[in-house]
């Protein structure tokens, strides 16, 4: 089966591949904070979420600490937002946005996210650039949800004025 922008629900497989742009900065740091503290894959899984404060501990070079932060807070960021995304692409199918926009918005969403998620773990800090790229980047995709959640509302009021 061929699938085209016009495929009506497509957008909907955005939603996993949202879900793994969020988990892949935290799969990043969870190996490389492995590697830093030169750890058994499981030692470092009875808590995660520690591995950036073990890695200051135990004298990781600074940079290496940086850039373990700056994962895991791309992967805050990613849980914190997976909602509202997942939303947007769920009420813009429930509500009838064409398929063409909606697939064409959620499509956006994944490769924001991953330029996101790029310009936030290698800006070492020395980059405002990257830095203002990056919030830049988040803005967008912030735009295009509530774009989406606008039409969205459209057709359902435009439903409701019919009765």
């Amino acid at each position: 089966m061929a699938y085209s922008l016009d495929t009506a629900g497509l957008s909907l497989y955005a939603i996993p591949a949202l879900w793994f742009t969020v988990q892949w900065p935290h799969a990043q740091k969870t190996v490389a904070a492995r590697k830093a503290l030169n750890i058994h894959r499981g030692d470092l899984n009875c808590d995660p979420r520690m591995a950036v404060d073990w890695c200051q501990q135990k004298e990781v070079p600074q940079p290496v600490v940086e850039r373990l932060r700056r994962m895991q807070s791309a992967h805050i960021n990613g849980v914190e937002s997976f909602p509202f995304w997942m939303g947007t692409i769920v009420a813009a199918n429930a509500f009838g946005v064409d398929a063409k926009t909606t697939n064409a918005v959620a499509a956006y969403l994944i490769g924001a996210r991953c330029v996101y998620n790029y310009l936030y773990i290698y800006n070492d800090g020395k980059s405002r650039g990257m830095a203002r790229s990056r919030s830049l980047t988040w803005l967008s995709t912030n735009i295009a949800c509530f774009y989406l959640l606008v039409k969205a509302a459209n057709i359902l009021i435009g439903k409701s004025v019919m009765m």
